[in-house]
């Protein structure tokens, strides 16, 4: 079995969350993992992307970092009413953090995933969640975008 490290796993753990309450709570959304999957979906569209992750140390004179994970999520709405309603129903999806998990290939199928709970995701900080408005210079798939940016943090089970 192939094993992801801690970055990859926060990644698709958050990937999997927003994917599972899409299912549930809206019908027609898509989902993608970056922006070179957003041409070969129509909108909606929800991108998320883990693009950095910062290293804080855990407490003065300790050598060990706490991995700070830092995602950009972009809302291809239809029109501002589901731009609004998209960013307004994910936040409050995701703000009371989400379950972590390790995440392996199958032995038998290295296309299918274990998921196998192991700890807490939560926001740690929003630092944008705000209309991108790039005037008549803009793509019609930009036309109704929402940039929220986050920093994530991990709390494993011991």
């Amino acid at each position: 079995m192939a094993y992801y490290t801690k970055t990859r796993n926060t990644e698709l753990s958050t990937l999997k969350f927003i994917e599972d309450n899409l299912a549930v709570d809206w019908s027609g959304v898509n989902l993608v993992k970056s922006w070179t999957q957003l041409e070969k979906v129509a909108n909606p569209v929800i991108c998320v992307m883990l693009n950095d992750t910062n290293y804080i140390r855990k407490e003065l004179g300790n050598t060990q970092y706490r991995d700070v994970y830092i995602f950009t999520i972009d809302i291809f709405a239809k029109s501002d009413a589901m731009r609004v309603d998209l960013s307004h129903w994910l936040m409050n999806v995701l703000n009371p953090g989400w379950t972590y998990y390790e995440v392996s290939q199958s032995s038998g199928n290295n296309r299918t995933l274990v998921y196998t709970d192991a700890g807490r995701c939560r926001i740690d900080a929003i630092f944008t969640n705000t209309k991108v408005s790039l005037g008549s210079m803009g793509d019609v798939k930009d036309k109704y975008r929402q940039s929220i940016v986050l920093a994530v943090t991990v709390g494993c089970n011991v």
